[in-house]
């Protein structure tokens, strides 16, 4: 029986106010092939669908096209809610959608009670125990009672983002993320034990500790109480993870699938994917990864503007999104205009001076005071400002201004 471990799509975000929604679409597109290709029994999605609370028309669209897809393309899905979800929009209709094979999982009473897929040789069987009397949606019908025995069962458990304030109290638990998991992990582990040779599988959306981040993440907490064990999901045969951004294994049973999509660009170089999961009778689940061809050319540039047009090394860069770096003594002029000469697709430029500024000046409130005159104070304004000397044509048109209306005001 084989998994696909995907999550963080975050349908709808831009990246650095740009539209990706095109690239997103590219990706979707590659996960419905990989179900084709690999012959994937279930698409199993940890968490954060969308970007947003309330997405545009135009991203739920594409969420229920990919759906579509991915059923038409033989697999059943598996939606846990993260953060960034409404836990109630994105599970509305989920007894409609179940009858689908579509599984919804956002609500906590339903994280212990898994979806079950059996195997034999008439093909895979589906149950959502969350529904009463089986979803009538698969190729061969399955129902609670046929899947508690045989090699060939595997149980889902789909745990959406819990707020741990908010579930807290009636889980009688410590307002922390390890607290709030630990005890829900706790009832899916005891469900899993009352079915004999049925492997487990469950989703969570968190951060683990170990997990190596991005900057796109969200933070869910600080001071440490955002993290969580990776002991919690020691009772179950794989635990497919979201909220890191970064595809990576924190042990050989629980890992990340990372987004299909760089967010930022400290995930320059990071090779995008998901992981396909294997389960066969007897064996440890064998998992590998999966890349994603779609995504955002990403390259980071530093160095003197002028180094950064003429140097050939960064040809490749001239079709990236691009993050650059100045390191110039003094802020370039019009050094976006410039650097979009040559790296048009530049969304984030920033000058960071080697040494900082090769002559330190005085605060800005030093220099009011002992301005010399009114020109020397408008060129402290322009330095203060732009964080660049003033040129020489620049200083003659502050000196004709001032002039002027030193003119003007002799005159009245």
């Amino acid at each position: 029986m084989r998994f696909l471990h995907t999550s963080d799509w975050h349908l709808g975000r831009t990246f650095h106010g740009v539209d990706v929604l095109d690239v997103q679409s590219r990706a979707m597109d590659e996960i419905v092939h990989w179900v084709t290709e690999h012959r994937v029994d279930a698409v199993l999605i940890s968490g954060d669908v969308y970007d947003r609370a309330q997405p545009r028309t135009e991203v739920v669209e594409l969420l229920n096209t990919t759906l579509a897809k991915i059923r038409r393309a033989g697999a059943y899905v598996v939606v846990t809610s993260g953060n960034h979800d409404s836990a109630a929009r994105l599970g509305f209709g989920a007894e409609i959608m179940a009858h689908g094979g579509v599984f919804l999982r956002t609500r906590l009473d339903h994280a212990s009670r898994p979806v079950l897929f059996t195997e034999d040789e008439s093909g895979v069987g589906v149950t959502d125990t969350a529904l009463s009397g089986g979803t009538g949606s698969s190729e061969k019908q399955g129902t609670a009672e046929s899947s508690q025995a045989g090699e060939n069962a595997v149980a889902v458990y789909g745990i959406p983002y819990l707020e741990p304030r908010s579930v807290a109290p009636g889980l009688e638990c410590q307002a922390t993320h390890q607290a709030v998991l630990q005890t829900v992990a706790r009832t899916t582990t005891e469900d899993l034990a009352q079915r004999r040779d049925t492997r487990g599988v469950v989703m969570a959306h968190a951060f683990v500790t170990g997990a190596a981040a991005t900057e796109s993440e969200r933070i869910i907490d600080s001071g440490g109480l955002g993290t969580v064990s990776a002991d919690v999901f020691d009772s179950h045969d794989y635990a497919a993870l979201g909220h890191i951004h970064r595809r990576q294994t924190i042990r050989e049973s629980v890992r990340y699938s990372g987004s299909p999509v760089a967010y930022s660009f400290s995930e320059t170089g990071q090779s995008k994917g998901a992981w396909l999961v294997e389960f066969t009778a007897g064996n440890e689940p064998e998992v590998l990864p999966l890349d994603h061809r779609a995504g955002l050319h990403l390259a980071q540039l530093r160095g003197h503007l002028e180094d950064l047009l003429r140097d050939p090394e960064h040809s490749d860069a001239e079709s990236a999104w691009c993050q650059v770096v100045l390191t110039d003594s003094e802020r370039p002029a019009a050094a976006m205009d410039r650097i979009r000469t040559r790296f048009s697709q530049t969304v984030e430029l920033r000058w960071e001076p080697e040494g900082g500024r090769a002559q330190p000046q005085p605060s800005y409130s030093a220099r009011v005071r002992t301005a010399e005159n009114p020109e020397s104070l408008c060129a402290s304004f322009f330095d203060h400002v732009r964080q660049r000397s003033v040129t020489d044509p620049e200083r003659a048109d502050i000196a004709a201004a001032v002039g002027t209306a030193q003119s003007d005001a002799r005159s009245e």
